[in-house]
């Protein structure tokens, strides 16, 4: 995984009926590092669509970060596991 900085530049686009994408770049490479998307003020817990759009928010996020897919399979069948309980 990256060594991210806690400040980072990102850039938020409008993709219409009130939801937004939020990308961060590494200040020194300039590399996409992190994506969100979401509703405007939406949190998380919102909604069912909300959350879905948090959560792959996340998985693109650590795919961008160079993390293990392997890692981030596992981490969707644990997911999975929890949400069939």
């Amino acid at each position: 995984m990256l060594d991210l900085p806690n400040r980072r530049p990102c850039v938020t686009e409008d993709i219409g009926m009130g939801m937004s994408v939020t990308v961060s770049y590494h200040p020194k490479t300039g590399q996409a590092v992190e994506v969100f998307m979401s509703g405007r003020g939406d949190k998380a817990s919102d909604n069912p669509m909300t959350e879905a759009l948090y959560n792959l928010g996340v998985r693109a996020s650590l795919l961008m970060q160079e993390e293990s897919p392997y890692a981030i399979a596992e981490s969707l069948r644990q997911d999975n596991q929890k949400a069939a309980v």
